[in-house]
């Protein structure tokens, strides 16, 4: 996945954001972490994953798409307050979707005011898996993340 392009575009809506709100106000700061716990708990709803008890089908990639389009766009805002680079995602090899959505809660819950950075690739890491493990291609994370950004510019530059 392109990470990278969707970051440069990332960091240009939160050049936008910085003008408009102080990034640096602590509560400012925990409803963003409250917003990317939100979404990725919005994700693993509508993927059905955890439904054990019953034969539903996830959602339709109309509806999962734009979630994890969600998802991967605050982590990368987050990425960009850290001012980090995005070289080497860590390899992970969870098979489990429950269990990898465990795991970004965890991680997620775990972002404090000083972003570590080994937690936000971990993070993006995680987020990769769920697209493969879902079946998104490249082509439609690329569509859904730019349309979203897209939308996102045009309503912060109003």
């Amino acid at each position: 996945m392109d990470i990278l392009q969707l970051y440069n575009k990332e960091k240009v809506i939160n050049s936008v954001f910085r003008k408009k709100y102080n990034y640096k106000d602590e509560n400012i700061f925990y409803k963003q972490v409250l917003e990317l716990i939100c979404e990725i708990n919005e994700l693993a709803y509508e993927t059905k994953c955890f439904k054990y008890w019953k034969n539903e089908k996830q959602s339709s990639a109309e509806i999962t798409i734009p979630e994890f389009a969600d998802c991967l766009m605050i982590t990368l805002c987050f990425c960009d307050l850290a001012q980090m680079e995005i070289i080497n995602l860590p390899e992970l090899k969870e098979n489990n979707l429950v269990k990898v959505f465990i795991e970004l809660n965890k991680l997620a819950s775990s972002i404090t005011i000083d972003l570590d950075k080994d937690i936000l690739l971990k993070i993006l890491a995680y987020l990769v898996e769920v697209s493969k493990l879902l079946g998104y291609s490249e082509e439609e994370i690329l569509k859904y993340c730019n349309e979203k950004m897209d939308k996102t510019l045009e309503m912060i530059s109003k």
